[in-house]
């Protein structure tokens, strides 16, 4: 009935996919926890956060060990999975570390904020989403096929959607919805450019010499729109321009222990698929008419119109929250930078700014939420405090400087590292729109410095009142975190090359 050739080559994909299912037994954890905490909470109802925290940190060190495994045992050959589909590289294993960072400072914050002041708080559905956005991010680390790369980022996305609606409010509801009208429609637009890119070239795997031929030989001008169609879901996820306007609102209204989540690890994600597209893309000549468009010009109008929006948006704000939200979306246009300059150094700097990203960034939420006790995340309601408990407010000045870029700081290298990678790219390529960039990027960093300093003021240059109504309470356990989270942040500074080194092994 079927030929020996289609029943061998049958066989031949079965025994791949059985052979790929030894490199993603982290996934396969992280998929089993969460099926296993929403059926222990179906088993035993109203346990506490603790013992459920507990359980959700006992997944994730063992699928850190898993990971670390996959680190040890990685051998180039193996790296391609699922009949292409999946592929594990050094850096996809690096940053599976760094998701898994992500997901237990977000169990920790949680535990520390206002998030479950209910009376039936869902414990388990929280920690759950988390373990599912988890699965979602290394999938998407690891995705080099367009079909793939949409269906892990929509894991993500759903999951994210509930998260952020955790506070169960009029707000939270509303900036939900937002978040999810904004999702489903970047995640169309993407789709849609996922199939003009399969048009043009036949197949899905964006590593196959043969997407990068096929791109080559269409229309200039039709390869150009369908590949930023096709980035819009990324875009959308790292919060950058025109894909933006979900961020302030849903940082606001989500609880704050989420809001670090997805001000970190999906950006991460995305931001790494966004440089497979980008090395990809970049490798072609875009001719529309006589002039000559390069990728790289694409994704430098996007960072410099990002950074100028985020950093001038968040001028005006009042609201620690808030500003942080445009904050997130300045940064997000400081990452495009390395996927311009697309050069060694690039990625080894991005490598490094993601890195140290996240630590700033929980750093803040961190803070953030420790004075939400004596303030609705009004910065003006900061009054005082840094000289009433010395450490948090030294706490909150090492973050806000990191977040700048200013010394001493691994903050100020990440952004030295950036911009020192566009100025390479800039000295080999002559092309001005580079300097622009690295003009704008600069200018903005002083701009940047406004905003973020004005918290310290507040903490440090106001008087506090009398008697301060209500009391702000900050345990040991606060400070000891506080401390794990922003010493690398002055430690890398001086041992740059600590980290580097390291980095470096994963180009």
């Amino acid at each position: 009935m079927f030929s020996k050739n289609l029943v061998s080559e049958l066989s031949n994909q079965l025994n791949q996919i059985l052979d790929s299912l030894v490199w993603v037994y982290p996934e396969l954890v992280l998929a089993g926890w969460f099926l296993g905490i929403l059926l222990l909470d179906l088993v035993w109802r109203n346990l506490p956060y603790r013992i459920l925290a507990g359980i959700t940190g006992l997944g994730l060190g063992l699928t850190a060990v898993l990971v670390y495994r996959q680190f040890v045992d990685f051998q180039p050959l193996s790296g391609n999975l699922f009949l292409g589909m999946l592929q594990l590289s050094p850096a996809a294993i690096y940053f599976k570390f760094i998701f898994l960072l992500c997901i237990a400072c977000t169990v920790l914050l949680a535990g520390r904020s206002r998030l479950f002041r209910r009376t039936k708080p869902p414990y388990a559905e929280f920690l759950a989403l988390l373990l599912a956005m988890g699965l979602g991010l290394h999938l998407l680390a690891m995705s080099v096929n367009l079909l793939m790369i949409y269906l892990s980022l929509e894991v993500v996305s759903l999951s994210s959607y509930i998260l952020a609606a955790f506070h169960f409010n009029q707000k939270a509801s509303e900036g939900s919805i937002k978040y999810l009208l904004f999702g489903a429609f970047s995640s169309g637009v993407m789709l849609y450019g996922m199939s003009l890119l399969y048009g043009f070239c036949g197949t899905l795997q964006i590593t196959d010499n043969q997407f990068v031929t096929g791109l080559a030989q269409a229309d200039g001008m039709a390869v150009l729109v369908a590949g930023f169609l096709a980035m819009a879901g990324l875009l959308f996820k790292i919060s950058a321009l025109p894909f933006h306007l979900w961020t302030p609102d849903v940082y606001q209204a989500s609880p704050t222990a989420v809001v670090a989540f997805f001000a970190t690890a999906p950006k991460i994600a995305g931001v790494l698929v966004l440089w497979q597209f980008s090395q990809v893309l970049g490798k072609i000549d875009f001719w529309l008419g006589n002039v000559k468009v390069e990728w790289t010009d694409l994704l430098a109008v996007l960072a410099i119109l990002t950074i100028i929006f985020g950093n001038f948006s968040a001028l005006w704000q009042t609201q620690a929250k808030r500003m942080l939200a445009y904050s997130a979306i300045a940064h997000a246009g400081f990452l495009l930078i390395p996927l311009v300059a697309a050069n060694e150094l690039g990625r080894q700097s991005l490598f490094f700014y993601l890195t140290v990203y996240v630590l700033m960034n929980f750093g803040a939420f961190w803070l953030v939420e420790l004075m939400s006790q004596v303030a609705d995340y009004q910065i003006k309601s900061y009054e005082g405090w840094g000289n009433a408990y010395p450490i948090l407010g030294l706490g909150f000045l090492v973050v806000m400087i990191a977040l700048t870029g200013l010394p001493p700081t691994a903050g100020f290298t990440a952004k030295l590292l950036i911009f020192s990678a566009l100025w390479e790219a800039y000295q080999s390529s002559q092309n001005q729109l580079l300097l622009v960039l690295w003009v704008v990027g600069l200018l903005n960093t002083v701009v940047a410095l406004y905003y973020y300093l004005k918290i310290p003021f507040y903490l440090f240059l106001r008087p506090l009142p009398t008697p301060p109504n209500p009391i702000l309470t900050v345990r040991k356990l606060d400070y000891a975190w506080l401390i794990l989270l922003i010493f690398p942040l002055i430690f890398w500074f001086f041992k740059t090359d600590w980290l580097m080194a390291m980095l470096k092994m994963l180009v």
